[in-house]
């Protein structure tokens, strides 16, 4: 009983870290500086697409949250900026990308 206590605390602490827990070396980019970066890094819109199309970035690959898993080897190899909509956006893109081998460079609140 106190090992499935463990384990079930193990998990819920392992999925809080992964949503709400900053990255450390992703920072905040502000919005005259991020296209002066976006031409030596890729601008991904993690925003959902009813979202993101009101507020076009003409540059970003719109690829959002729950698209990232399956299409993330369309993103360039090169530094990733991140344009999210929340912090729990960010961080999983950020850790997700990360694990695979992109460089996060940032992001953007739109």
């Amino acid at each position: 009983m106190e090992l499935l206590l463990i384990g079930i605390v193990a998990i819920v602490l392992s999925v809080l870290y992964k949503r709400y827990i900053p990255v450390r070396g992703v920072r905040s980019i502000e919005k005259d500086k991020l296209i002066a970066h976006s031409n030596h890094a890729v601008l991904v819109d993690l925003r959902d697409y009813n979202t993101s199309y009101k507020d076009k970035f003409e540059q970003a690959l719109c690829l959002p949250l729950a698209y990232l898993n399956r299409h993330y080897q369309d993103i360039p190899n090169c530094s990733v900026i991140l344009v999210a909509s929340n912090n729990v956006e960010k961080n999983i893109a950020s850790r997700f990308l990360r694990n695979k081998g992109f460089s996060v460079k940032g992001y953007y609140f739109m």
